[in-house]
């Protein structure tokens, strides 16, 4: 089933519409900010930038406490997970030898950084984009932030992309006046189209000439226009619902920060007592605030007096409300509470219990990024055609992700070790906790061995050369 706005868009570049191109390029940028998606990628980001809604917190009474106590919690829990995914460099291997070597070598740290990043964004904003792009004759990629890319799916369970969309704001001088310019950019098989609006306040986009040309190509090599044979661009989704983490614990957020932000306006607010005052001797208030603080005393008349009413807390109670709360939101988002205090002293089978959660969590997000690294299989094939490394359009590769799960290396290197002649040396390796790249590994070792039956044989050689000496020089003095 194709998207009704991608087969509109079709008909408009093919001319059998009457709207054109950069009109629904425009409606579609509006829709999609006035949509609940948009909305809530942007409050994802806003509480991962520990903002969240005790902001709104307020108190018209003069002289009394308003905290607004913030706790970066959803940044904890997003970068727990993308650590625990992506922080140990993943593997990737082929079978052909060729081709994963040109693999490892495009997989340097910027793109693996980026991979991170990739993943740590769609746990932030329940979908996160990539795409690719030339610089100087080198395949690069470059993430794009979720709320600048509107997805035109090509199929109703949305996991083919016929389109996309991109567009952005960007600060330009006018002379000397500096103005907001909005630019969109439509991306298919055929090539990228560009537009842009006035940066008056006026929101018609026009084609954009700035760069020189309005279409062109994905990309230019020595001068010459090439396209992807698919629409360059490459995603993840945290989940089938393209929904953020935030999403699913937000309220719990807002209640923890909110009663800590009340109890500490409490505290805050326990000296200031409401006096009850009977019989006063003095003439105003004011009179009374001032012999209490410069003489520690008042005056009162007949059976006078002062009374206190004072605020009671039972901390207790609310630490204990705030506990659950705690616990609660590292649950609901399959995390690992490290502040736990028991989790130091588990055994490695009640760690591997505690972290199931986070494991299954980040085992779909990793099934989810294999499919990625299968969209990204059509620009690497290109670029290594280009770069003259093969063709590989017919090869397969695997990427393992070595999970930060707390674990006795020694173990997992004893296992290793005794699957010897169960299992290949290759798997072996690329098990291995401390093996990043297969293929330089099995070329190590190799050497290694070599080395070491150059080094025996030249000692036998030296030591038969010694025996016939000695003999030699025996029958001398004989």
């Amino acid at each position: 089933m194709l998207d009704n706005r991608l087969y509109e868009m079709e008909q408009i570049i093919a001319g059998n519409a009457p709207m054109e191109l950069e009109q629904i390029v425009e409606e579609e940028i509006k829709s999609f900010r006035a949509s609940e998606q948009y909305k809530i990628m942007v409050e994802a980001e806003q509480y991962y930038r520990n903002r969240s809604d005790v902001q709104r917190k307020y108190n018209d009474v003069r002289n009394r406490s308003n905290v607004r106590m913030e706790h970066p919690i959803l940044r904890k829990l997003v970068d727990q997970k993308a650590n625990y995914l992506l922080s140990k460099p993943f593997t990737v291997d082929s079978k052909n030898r060729q081709y994963s070597g040109a693999l490892n070598e495009l997989f340097n740290n910027e793109l693996r950084r980026k991979m991170k990043s990739l993943g740590k964004g769609a746990v932030k904003s329940g979908i996160a984009f990539i795409a690719p792009y030339f610089d100087g004759g080198t395949l690069k990629f470059m993430r794009l932030p979720s709320t600048e890319v509107i997805p035109l799916w090509s199929d109703a369970e949305r996991t083919k992309m016929g389109a996309y969309i991109r567009f952005y704001e960007q600060t330009v001088y006018d002379g000397a006046r500096k103005k907001t310019v909005l630019r969109a950019e439509y991306w298919d098989v055929n090539g990228v189209k560009r537009f842009k609006n006035n940066g008056n306040g006026g929101t018609n986009l026009v084609a954009d000439y700035d760069s020189g040309v309005y279409e062109e190509a994905h990309f230019h090599i020595d001068g010459k226009p090439y396209n992807f044979d698919a629409v360059p661009i490459a995603w993840v989704k945290y989940n089938e619902e393209e929904l953020p983490l935030q999403y699913f614990i937000k309220d719990l957020i807002n209640d923890y920060n909110w009663q800590s932000s009340v109890t500490a306006d409490v505290l805050r607010d326990v000296a200031k007592f409401i006096y009850v005052i009977k019989n006063y001797g003095g003439t105003d208030l004011s009179e009374f605030v001032k012999d209490l603080n410069q003489h520690l005393a008042i005056k009162v008349d007949g059976d006078g007096g002062v009374d206190k009413l004072q605020a009671d807390i039972n901390v207790d109670a609310v630490m204990a409300f705030l506990d659950k709360n705690r616990r609660d939101m590292f649950d609901f988002a399959s995390a690992v509470d490290t502040k736990d205090p028991n989790l130091g002293s588990a055994s490695g089978t009640a760690i591997n219990f505690r972290y199931m959660d986070l494991d299954i969590d980040c085992a779909a997000l990793a099934a989810e990024l294999q499919d990625t690294f299968v969209q990204m299989k059509v620009f690497f094939d290109v670029y290594f055609q280009v770069a003259g490394k093969g063709d590989f359009t017919k090869e397969k590769f695997n990427v393992l992700f070595n999970a930060d799960l707390p674990v006795n290396e020694t173990d997992i290197i004893t296992n290793i070790r005794n699957s010897e002649g169960i299992i290949s040396k290759r798997t072996r390796l690329a098990n291995h906790p401390w093996v990043r790249d297969v293929d330089e590994e099995m070329e190590q070792l190799k050497q290694e061995q070599q080395e070491a039956v150059e080094q025996f044989g030249s000692g036998m050689f030296d030591d038969a050369m010694g025996a016939t000496q000695s003999v030699g020089a025996i029958d001398d003095e004989r």
